[in-house]
Parts: structure tokens; sequence; C-alpha cells
């Protein structure tokens, strides 16, 4: 061969060559799309409840998934989602899924069976109720309560526009945790409430407002100023006003001796102290 060929023949090659590394560079990579995660955190998977609605809790990665609950949308910030579903009576299966663009789905499900309420019956989320003590009907225990009329009762701190604001929002979403606009401030609150047929919400700026059914509220009592509402033992109560009392802070985090699990509880800085959270757990003391 030629030094003239030879020197053709190298062109040729070198020219196929690159052509060939500009298609394979140019082609699909195999590049695995990264996976969402969800995780459920209340209420318990196989717990029992007596209310006709839950508030299910839980975190999600990427922060700024897409969450359905049963198929209908949750609110989500900072990787957390929360929202409020009605039960039927029995089982009900609760499946929560969540998507975000560029990453795989993701699900989980839990199982919450719902019992119908009787006088006898206790309720068992962040505590069974036994052991409580006596109980009283007429409205949880609020510092100040004024009564907004229409069911409606608010705290100290606590104005009824913004009471009724509360009301509006719950009644809307559904959700335990809402942002709840204050016509006497100008500002916006995050208020945290209960479940059941009568909900307890505290947040704000020492906020704490109830609605509901209120007749048929009742607190037990676990003696040394100590109560609780349904669906609240006094084992996690005591847990929560120790760590109310040991951190000084108005969210605190304390364990159920009943279901072995620590839930968040948001508390009121005024005395009587209203601490909501958990799995529609309320707790009062001075």
């Amino acid at each position: 061969m030629t030094p003239r060929i030879r020197t053709i023949a190298l062109i040729v090659l070198a020219v196929m060559a690159a052509a060939l590394g500009a298609c394979g560079s140019s082609g699909p990579k195999n590049e695995s799309a990264s996976a969402a995660s969800v995780r459920v955190t209340s209420p318990a998977d196989g717990s029992t409840v007596t209310s006709d609605r839950v508030t299910v809790r839980g975190t999600v990665t990427p922060n700024d998934a897409t969450v359905q609950v049963v198929g209908q949308p949750a609110q989500v910030g900072n990787g957390v989602f929360t929202t409020s579903i009605p039960l039927h009576s029995g089982q009900n299966t609760i499946d929560v899924v969540a998507s975000a663009k560029g990453a795989t789905p993701a699900t989980t499900t839990i199982r919450v069976t719902r019992k119908s309420a009787t006088k006898t019956t206790t309720k068992k989320s962040s505590g069974s109720s036994s052991g409580s003590g006596s109980r009283r009907t007429g409205g949880p225990i609020l510092a100040g309560a004024r009564n907004c009329g229409s069911g409606v009762t608010a705290g100290s701190n606590t104005s009824c526009p913004f009471a009724e604001n509360v009301v509006k929002a719950y009644s809307a979403t559904g959700s335990g945790v809402l942002d709840v606009s204050s016509p006497v401030t100008g500002q916006t609150y995050r208020m945290f409430c209960t479940g059941g047929v009568v909900h307890v919400c505290t947040g704000g700026n020492n906020a704490s407002v109830y609605f509901g059914n209120t007749g048929n509220y009742s607190t037990g009592n676990c003696g040394g100023d100590l109560s609780v509402g349904p669906n609240t033992s006094c084992g996690f109560a005591a847990n929560v006003r120790d760590a109310y009392r040991n951190s000084g802070s108005d969210v605190v985090q304390a364990f159920s001796p009943a279901t072995g699990k620590t839930y968040t509880m948001y508390c009121t800085t005024s005395s009587p102290h209203v601490c909501t959270g958990g799995n529609d757990a309320a707790v009062y003391f001075p």
C-alpha cells in the first residue's frame, strides 16, 4: 500500500470513528428515574376510631410532590402532607399516592376501622381513655372562653371573627392543618384541629377554638387537674403535660404508652393549657 493510499485510509477510519462516537453520545441514555417516597405518620395502620372523619398526615419526597389520599388531593408543604377524609363504619382502606415530575410514583396503604360510638365505648388513638375517671360534657376547657354563637367558642387571645374563619376554613377543606386569616390583626395563622363530631383547634398567636356538636363533647378527669378529650389516654396526657413543662415550647413531642408511638402536640401558652395533635388527641392542664 502506497503512502498516499495509507493516508487516505487512515483519514476515512478517523471520520468513521468520530461519526460513531457522535451517534453514541446523542443516543438515549440508560438512566433510571428517581423515585418518590411517601410515609403516613398518623393515623397508625390498624388503628380504631369512633369519629366519622380522620386526619391523615405524613411525609413525602421530593418536597414538592403531589399527594392524593383515596383519590383526593392533600395539602403539601415542606415535605409534609395532610388532609381529612370521611370514614364509613367498619374497616377503611386508605391508599396514599405520591407523584412528582421525573420521579417514579410511590404508594402506601393503611387500614383504619371506624366503630360506632356508644356511652360505654372508649376511644383509642393517642391512647385508650380507660382509667381517665369520670367524664363531663359541655365543651373543652378553654381559658377565657366566649360564646361566638352558632356552636362556635373562642378561647383567650382569640376573636370571634377569627374563630368563625377557622370554622369556614375547616368546612371548606376538611384539613386538620389550616392557614387562617384574622380580620382583627390582618395576619394569617396556622391552626391544628382535631377530628370528630367536635373540633378543637389550637395554634396561631396562642389561639384556641372549638366548634361542632359541642353539647356532645366530653372530657375525662385524669386527676391533678389533668383532663383529656375523646381519643386521648391519661398516660399520654401526663407525658404531654410533662413535655410542655420541661421544654416551655408550644410544640412538644410526647410518647403514648397505649400505642407505643410518639406524637406531635401543639399547645396554647395560657392556663389552662390546651394541646391538640397526635391522632385527634386533646389534653388540658393548668
